[in-house]
Order: structure tokens, then C-alpha cells, then sequence
């Protein structure tokens, strides 16, 4: 099983055996400030990756409207690339909403909740449940596995 925290700039990735956290990794395309070959790029390296760990399920947090629309469409394309992958190679698809895999893991969330301390309680909950420190975007991939499990079982 592979899980994602997709993003055109930064993108978190967990790979899971048998229900266990077997190996994560960051695809960083911060450096790159051109939203059209960013985006083309990240799309390559996710196909890529998933080519390497050919995983039979991904979950992959679903998309939320942020305030910004542009943002908005690239994440639904983003997620399309790895909806595409699972197609061409007989993978199941899954979504989880950000308040449901958070939940899951007993984070605090709400409106008075902002989004860095959310971030700050994914990396908190990664290093106290697999004794890893990994940056933000890494622990949510892996907050998004660990969820999953929990809610689904899977392999």
C-alpha cells in the first residue's frame, strides 16, 4: 500500500508492507516557482515512484477547496495523475478527507485549529508512533497510511 500527501510543490509518499511502514520519501519541487513544469514535473515523479513500490492501494488525502482556485484545480489534476496510474495498473483508488484520517489518529482539529499546528501534530504523532522524525508533508503521507490501516485494514 502506498500513501500520499499530494502537493505540486511537495509531495509525501509512505510505503506500507503488510500493515507496516516500510520506507517514505519526499518529492521537493519547491525550488521550482513555474506552476506549469512543476506540475508536469511532479506528475513524472509521482508515476515514477509508484512505478518503483507498484503498490495494489494507494489512499491519497481527497482534495479540499482552499481559497484559492488555481491552487484548487492543479491538487484535483495532481490527484488525477495517480487516479490515472492506478487504472493502467489494476491499483485501487482511495481518498481520505483530511478530518477523517486526522481523526482517525485522535489529532485536535476544529476551527480554532490552525493549520501549522495540524502539521505540527502529524510530525508529533510520527515520532512518537515510529520513532522518525520526518518534515510535514512525509508525516501527513504517513498519518494517511496509518489511518487507513486503522479504518480499513489493508496490506
Amino acid at each position: 500500500m502506498v500513501s500520499i500527501d499530494s502537493s505540486t510543490t511537495k509531495s509525501g509518499i509512505a510505503i506500507w508492507e503488510n500493515g507496516d511502514l516500510n520506507d517514505y520519501l519526499l518529492i521537493d519541487l519547491s525550488k521550482n516557482k513555474n506552476m506549469d513544469s512543476r506540475f508536469k514535473c511532479m506528475s513524472e515523479r509521482l508515476f515514477i515512484t509508484l512505478q518503483k513500490y507498484a503498490p495494489n492501494t494507494i489512499y491519497i488525502e481527497e482534495t479540499v477547496v482552499p481559497c484559492n482556485a488555481q491552487t484548487q484545480r492543479f491538487l484535483t489534476r495532481l490527484q488525477g495523475v495517480v487516479y490515472a496510474w492506478c487504472i493502467l495498473n489494476n491499483c485501487d483508488f482511495n481518498t481520505l478527507r483530511p478530518t477523517v484520517w486526522r481523526k482517525q489518529l485522535l489529532f485536535k482539529q476544529g476551527s480554532t485549529v490552525k493549520r501549522d499546528n495540524l502539521k505540527t501534530q502529524a510530525i508529533d504523532y510520527v515520532k512518537k508512533i515510529y520513532n522518525i522524525e520526518v518534515e510535514d508533508n512525509v508525516a501527513e503521507a504517513i498519518g494517511i497510511g496509518a489511518a487507513a490501516l486503522k479504518l480499513y485494514g489493508g496490506t
